[in-house]
């Protein structure tokens, strides 16, 4: 048992009633930064000072016969750092039946936990950049697309720009499809679906950069565009937008217009 326990590649200890060490692994030792100090015998309340209580709450009643385990918990050291640990914890019997303390088994996960954060971070600049919205005035909005609208970009496309007519109080949201090279059906029905969703929040969506391929592609798949606004270009869309909207025509000295290859000009060259 000593040897199993020391020698496993998992982080195991194993304590008395009294939550002192019996047996502690390698791996024990190293995650928790106790390789350099002689922990057999002493308590663990010791070993961990600053130990919350709803971790001693588990303890105790582990010791009263419970099994207990979480996937991610945090676990605040003394240092001020927190590290995330998954966890098991089983009383362990002796001879005769009685409960002799507990076995504890823990896995740091504190870098998969970084690399998550990481990662969402990441979607979210991606999902930012997918779907880049560009404010021409507090009240006119651009949503310029690039590539392939799928059903999955859609939905992204969709909430991203209505959180941000409820924040600006946008009264136009232009769609600029300049950079989409195709419409199928599915790309066609979530833009009106798209579209719709801002109607409903009192904003008037201005469809723009329809090309002469994409248009027959619209009216050959019968597409209803009713009630969505369409323009040549985006600079036709502006246009609009201000003889809409007159006190929300976009600033020439701030404004900045997105162009279909990713680069931007000044609205003032647009209009």
């Amino acid at each position: 048992m000593r040897l199993f326990v020391t020698y496993t590649p998992a982080a195991v200890a194993m304590l008395d009633r009294d939550m002192r060490y019996i047996l502690a692994s390698h791996r024990w030792l190293i995650d928790y930064g106790l390789s350099d100090r002689e922990i057999i015998g002493r308590s663990h309340y010791e070993i961990f000072p600053d130990i919350p209580e709803g971790w001693r709450e588990v303890h105790r009643r582990c010791l009263a016969g419970a099994s207990e385990g979480r996937e991610e918990d945090p676990f605040p050291r003394s240092d001020g750092s927190v590290d995330w640990v998954r966890w098991k914890i089983y009383p362990w019997h002796t001879t005769s039946g009685e409960i002799g303390g507990i076995i504890l088994f823990t896995e740091v996960i504190t870098e998969r936990k970084r690399l998550e954060e990481t990662l969402r971070k990441q979607a979210k600049t991606l999902q930012e950049l997918s779907t880049p919205i560009v404010p021409l005035s507090q009240a006119v909005l651009v949503l310029p697309l690039v590539g392939v609208v799928d059903s999955v970009r859609a939905q992204q496309m969709m909430q991203h720009l209505l959180d941000k007519v409820v924040e600006r109080q946008a009264r136009v949201a232009i769609i600029d499809i300049t950079g989409v090279p195709h419409i199928d059906t599915h790309s066609a029905a979530a833009l009106v679906q798209v579209a719709r969703a801002v109607r409903l929040l009192g904003a008037q969506v201005v469809l723009t950069g329809i090309r002469p391929e994409v248009s027959r592609a619209i009216v050959g798949l019968g597409i209803d565009l009713a009630g969505i606004v369409t323009r040549r270009d985006l600079q036709s869309g502006i246009a609009f937008a201000a003889a809409t909207a007159p006190e929300a025509a976009p600033s020439p000295a701030l404004a900045r217009a997105p162009e279909s290859n990713g680069t931007t000009r000044r609205v003032e060259e647009l209009a």
